[in-house]
């Protein structure tokens, strides 16, 4: 898949027509992925290219200037737009000057004389340029005077709950992992560089990987979570348990953190590598222990419970 990072990058012939889906997709949850699919089945129907048009940073954190917390990277984004089959991605930062840029511009600029597009598919509540004039009817009009197709998707339900970004979020953030993996589609993930922490888990014969996570991250609730661990560098993957929080039972710490210890693994030193934390299943919530020898009891049953659950994985639809 292709990555343009400028309008001035992309350079497709004039007689090329583009399908586009257009939005921030923010943890690219089952509600976005029916935008998505629309556009890759117009570009199917056009047999041209399918694009998706995003931002590099969340367009709240200029509206609201407050920093939104996010389900997923740009790069987790990207990643999730190849393996659906798009052809290439228009990635811009979302500034000041976009963000004034009146909606008539934006669609002459960007998809008519940038991307070439026949068909655009936007999600119901989906809004763009200056004072966010540009809405679902603004855009239908714009396609009717310009020959582009307009898809509109309606809101997207799973058991009577309509799914969005800011719904996931705050169901990980009540520690409801089961629905917010349900609305997304997949395992809640959790991607960063392996670090080096004070060692307590090799102390106690649990050995864990500290992960340093993007800022702004969306965490989950502090817990102790099962779910599997793949490095990245090498697509390797294992069953793990993982905490995330301040580990109170050695003295709370200031920020929560992700430790992750991949059962059963006995390769090389993960520092310094990419490790992916899919959180399958919330096992409990984090707790103080009286003493190291009840923590070190417990983790060993969190372990034997992360083995079952992970044997028989619930199925995320």
């Amino acid at each position: 898949m292709k990555v343009f990072r400028q309008l001035g990058d992309v350079n497709w012939p004039g007689d090329i027509n583009s399908a586009c889906a257009i939005g921030q997709f923010d943890g690219v949850h089952l509600g976005h992925q029916m935008v998505l699919s629309n556009a890759l089945r117009k570009a199917a129907i056009l047999n041209g290219p399918s694009v998706v048009f995003t931002f590099s940073n969340h367009p709240q954190s200029l509206i609201s200037k407050t920093p939104t917390p996010l389900l997923s990277t740009l790069d987790e984004r990207l990643e999730r737009f190849e393996a659906m089959g798009f052809d290439a991605a228009l990635v811009l930062a979302f500034t000041p000057e976009l963000m004034t840029m009146p909606a008539a511009a934006f669609v002459q600029q960007i998809l008519i004389e940038t991307l070439h597009v026949k068909a655009v598919s936007v999600g119901y509540d989906h809004r763009f340029g200056k004072d966010r004039q540009g809405d679902g009817a603004f855009l239908s009009e714009q396609g009717k005077q310009h020959g582009f197709d307009v898809v509109i998707v309606e809101p997207v339900s799973r058991n009577h709950q309509i799914i969005s970004s800011t719904v996931i979020r705050k169901l990980l953030t009540y520690g409801d992992l089961t629905t917010a993996n349900a609305l997304l589609g997949y395992p809640y993930p959790l991607t960063g560089t392996v670090v080096h922490g004070l060692g307590r888990g090799q102390q106690i014969n649990v050995p864990t990987a500290n992960i340093e996570l993007p800022p702004n991250r969306l965490l989950p609730a502090n817990g102790v979570y099962a779910g599997y661990a793949t490095l990245l560098d090498s697509h390797m993957r294992w069953p793990a348990v993982a905490n995330m929080g301040v580990c109170p039972t050695f003295g709370a710490q200031a920020t929560p953190r992700l430790e992750v210890h991949l059962l059963d693994y006995d390769g090389e030193t993960l520092y310094g590598r990419n490790l992916r934390f899919e959180c399958i299943d919330r096992l409990r919530p984090e707790q103080s222990f009286a003493s190291v020898e009840a923590l070190v009891e417990q983790i060993q049953l969190d372990i034997a419970q992360a083995r079952q659950i992970l044997q028989h994985p619930t199925t995320v639809h």
